[in-house]
């Protein structure tokens, strides 16, 4: 699997990883809990704590980007 043919969770080091759907559509990812900012490589695999969450339909920052420090 090369690296556009899937993500990879970069919240923990875990380096789980999940394969991109042939047709890219990203929302079966999405559904099994997959959730990142695809602009800055940011990636969360359904086990690790989330990068987004949705509140009130809106897609928020999750408990990972709350914790990081300002650049």
């Amino acid at each position: 699997m090369s690296k556009s043919d899937a993500i990879v969770c970069t919240t923990t080091g875990c380096e789980n990883a999940a394969a991109v759907p042939e047709d890219r559509d990203h929302r079966p990812l999405w559904m099994a809990g997959w959730r990142w900012i695809g602009s800055q490589n940011l990636y969360s695999c359904p086990t690790c704590p989330p990068l987004l969450i949705e509140e009130d339909g809106a897609h928020v920052a999750g408990p990972v980007l709350s914790r990081r420090q300002p650049a």
